[in-house]
C-alpha cells in the first residue's frame, strides 16, 4: 500500500521520497482521501456507510481478519483512493502563469476552422441552454478519462487498476493535454475487473461535481486579482470501447454493442465465425433514392434495404428509456429485455448531474483504438498476412450463405485442403514479400514515428508488436503508398479513401462543414468496402466509423477526445 500511495503521489508531485511528498500536499491545501470499500466492490464506507463494519449487501468483513496476538490495528480489505478536484482546479487560478489562460476558450477568434473544443457544437450548445453558467467565462469544463492498466508491470501478477483523470478545456490547445494539467481524481483498486462497481466508486467524485455545478467554490483569479465563485461541468468523457461499457452502463459486446444505434440496428452471427456481424448494416444511412439500396447481388444476395438510418436519441430519449428499465424476473443483475431492446447493464451515476441528459455529446468513439483495430483488420487482410487476416476459411463459408460472390467460394483440393481464391483487395504471394521488405527499409524522421523496421519479420512474413501510433502512421501514411500498384484500381482507390478519411478526421483543424459531407460520403465508403471484404471483416468497429464525423462536428477536433495523451500519462502510475 505504501508503493502505490508514494507513486500516487509523484504523479503531480515527483518527489524523491514519500515523506516529503506528503508535507508537500499537506501544505498545498490538496487532500488525498482514503475511503474503505467493500472487498466485492458492492459499497463504499462513505457517509451514511461510514461506520458500518460490514457491507450491507454481500456481507463481507469490512476489515482483514486480525493476526493472532495482534487486535489492535484494523486493515481494510479494499480501499479507494480519492484526490477531490476543487482544490486542484483553485489551484489553477492560482498560478500567475495559467490563470490568464483559463478564459482563452472565450477569446474571439475565426470559428470557421474547429481548432479546440469551444468550437464544437457541443460546447456552444451549453452556453445557449445555461446562460448563467456561460456568463462568468471563468467556470471550468472538464473531460472525465479512465481506463485499466497494470501498475506493477505486464509480467507480474494480474492486478487491474483504473485512474480517473480531470481534464480542464479552458486552457489554449497546447496546454489543455499538457501532464502538468490532467489532474488525478480517483485511483479505483483492483485486483479484478471492475464491472457495473465502477459506479460506486466512482460516487464521492460524482458528489462533488453536483456540488460544483450548484454551489461552486469561492477562488481567487491570481490574474485579475479578484474573488470568484467558481463552477464546473463534465462536458464529456474519453476512454477506450470496453470502459466505454463500464462508463456509459451499455455493454459493448453481442449483437447491440453499438450504443449510438441501439437496437435499432440488423446484425446477425456469423454460423462459422461464431462472431456479431454488422455487414450489410450501412446501406440505411445512405440517401432514399440510392442504387445500391436496389442491389440484389452486392450485399446480402436478393436482399433490399428500404429502412431509415436509426433514430440518434437526444439525452431526455435516453432518460426515458433509462427509468423505464426493469428488474428481470429470473435474473435480478440484468433488466428485462437485455440483449433483445437494450443493452443496459446498470444506471450510470453520472445521471445524477442536472445538466447530464442537457449534452449533445456524453461519452466519445475513442478514434485512437478505432483506428488502430481498423487499421489491424485492413493491413492484415489486404496483405493476406497469417491469423491476422478476415479473409479466411471460415470468412469464405459464410461469404458463400450470405453473399452471391461465386467467384470466390472455396473449393477442396484430393488432400482434403480449402483452396481460397485470391480477392481482389489482397496482393499476390510474391508481391507481400515485396511490400513487407518496403517496410523494412523505411526510415522516418526523428519524433515523427517508431522505427518500423524492428516489427518486420521477413522470415515469418508479418508484422511483430505495432502499437498503436505505428498503425495510425500506416493507416494514414504509408498503406495507399504500399498497396499502389499490387491491386486493381477500383479497389485501391476505396482503401485510399478509407485511409483520407482518417487522415482529416486525426488533423489538428478540422473544417465544420466539411465534417458534414463526411457524415454523408462515409456510408456510401462503407458501402464500397462491403462489396469489397467479406462479411468476417465488419465487427463493431468498423461500424463505428460511421459515427466519427457526426461526434468531430459536435466535440471538435480528435486531439482533445481520444486517449493518446492519457495513456502515456499512466507510465506516471
Amino acid at each position: 500500500m505504501k508503493l502505490l500511495e508514494l507513486r500516487l503521489l509523484r504523479i503531480s508531485l515527483k518527489s524523491k521520497n514519500f515523506y516529503r511528498s506528503k508535507k508537500l500536499v499537506h501544505s498545498l491545501g490538496m487532500p488525498y482521501v482514503k475511503i474503505h470499500a467493500c472487498s466485492n466492490g458492492c459499497m463504499l464506507y462513505y457517509k451514511d456507510n461510514e461506520n458500518k463494519e460490514s457491507c450491507t449487501i454481500c456481507g463481507e468483513s469490512r476489515y482483514e481478519e486480525p493476526a493472532r496476538g495482534n487486535k489492535s490495528r484494523k486493515v481494510p480489505r479494499n480501499v479507494l483512493r480519492y484526490l477531490p478536484i476543487t482544490a486542484r482546479l483553485q489551484r489553477l487560478y492560482m498560478s500567475q502563469n495559467i490563470a490568464k489562460h483559463m478564459s482563452y476558450h472565450a477569446q474571439p477568434r475565426d470559428k470557421s476552422v474547429m481548432v479546440h473544443p469551444s468550437d464544437g457544437e457541443a460546447w456552444m450548445e451549453f452556453n445557449k441552454m445555461f446562460p448563467n453558467f456561460a456568463n462568468e467565462i471563468r467556470n471550468v469544463r472538464l473531460g472525465l478519462v479512465t481506463d485499466g492498466f497494470t501498475p506493477f508491470g505486464i509480467h507480474a501478477a494480474p492486478y487491474s487498476c483504473w485512474p480517473v483523470f480531470i481534464v480542464p478545456y479552458n486552457l489554449p490547445p497546447e496546454m489543455c493535454t499538457r501532464k502538468s494539467n490532467i489532474i488525478l481524481a480517483l485511483v479505483i483498486p483492483g485486483p479484478k475487473h471492475l464491472g457495473k462497481n465502477f459506479n460506486v466508486y466512482m460516487q464521492p467524485l460524482i458528489d462533488e461535481l453536483l456540488d460544483l455545478w450548484e454551489n461552486g467554490a469561492a477562488t481567487y483569479d491570481c490574474h485579475r486579482k479578484q474573488n470568484f465563485t467558481m463552477r464546473a461541468i463534465v462536458l464529456w468523457t474519453i476512454h477506450d470501447f470496453p470502459a466505454y461499457g463500464l462508463v456509459a452502463c451499455w455493454s459493448t459486446h453481442g449483437k447491440l454493442a453499438c450504443p449510438i444505434c441501439g437496437s435499432d440496428i440488423k446484425t446477425f452471427g456469423l454460423k462459422h465465425g461464431g462472431k456479431p456481424c454488422w455487414f450489410d448494416c450501412h446501406r440505411r444511412f445512405l440517401p432514399e433514392n440510392h442504387a445500391f439500396r436496389k442491389s440484389l447481388k452486392c450485399f446480402r444476395k436478393k436482399t433490399k434495404v428500404t429502412d431509415l438510418p436509426p433514430k440518434h436519441l437526444i439525452g431526455d430519449e435516453v432518460y426515458d428509456q433509462l427509468s423505464s428499465l426493469t428488474p428481470d424476473s429470473k435474473d435480478k443483475n440484468k433488466y428485462e429485455g437485455f440483449g433483445k431492446w437494450h443493452n443496459w447493464t446498470y444506471i450510470s451515476g453520472l445521471w445524477q448531474l442536472p445538466y447530464w441528459k442537457k449534452l449533445l455529446l456524453r461519452h466519445n468513439i475513442d478514434v485512437m483504438h478505432n483506428e488502430k483495430n481498423v487499421g489491424e483488420a485492413l493491413l492484415g487482410t489486404t496483405i493476406d498476412i497469417l491469423d491476422k487476416t478476415k479473409d479466411n476459411v471460415k470468412a469464405r463459408l459464410d461469404m458463400a450463405m450470405i453473399c452471391d460472390r461465386p467467384t470466390l467460394h472455396l473449393t477442396r483440393k484430393p488432400n482434403g485442403k480449402w483452396q481460397k481464391p485470391r480477392a481482389k483487395c489482397c496482393v499476390r504471394k510474391e508481391d507481400k514479400s515485396v511490400i513487407l521488405k518496403w517496410f523494412k527499409q523505411l526510415k522516418f524522421p526523428d519524433r515523427f514515428a517508431a522505427n518500423l523496421s524492428r516489427s518486420v519479420r521477413l522470415d515469418h512474413q508479418r508484422f511483430i508488436g505495432l502499437k498503436s501510433h505505428d498503425l495510425h502512421i500506416i493507416i494514414e501514411r504509408l498503406l495507399p503508398v504500399a498497396l499502389r500498384g499490387f491491386i486493381p484500381e477500383k479497389e485501391w482507390n476505396d482503401i485510399s479513401e478509407l485511409c483520407f478519411f482518417y487522415r482529416q478526421l486525426c488533423a489538428k483543424e478540422i473544417d465544420p462543414m466539411r465534417m458534414r459531407e463526411l457524415e454523408k460520403e462515409i456510408p456510401i465508403l462503407l458501402c464500397k468496402l462491403e462489396k469489397m471484404f467479406p462479411p468476417g471483416f465488419f465487427n463493431v468497429m468498423q461500424h463505428l466509423i460511421v459515427h466519427l464525423p457526426y461526434e468531430a462536428r459536435v466535440g471538435g477536433p480528435v486531439a482533445f477526445r481520444w486517449m493518446y495523451q492519457h495513456e502515456r500519462y499512466y507510465l506516471h502510475c
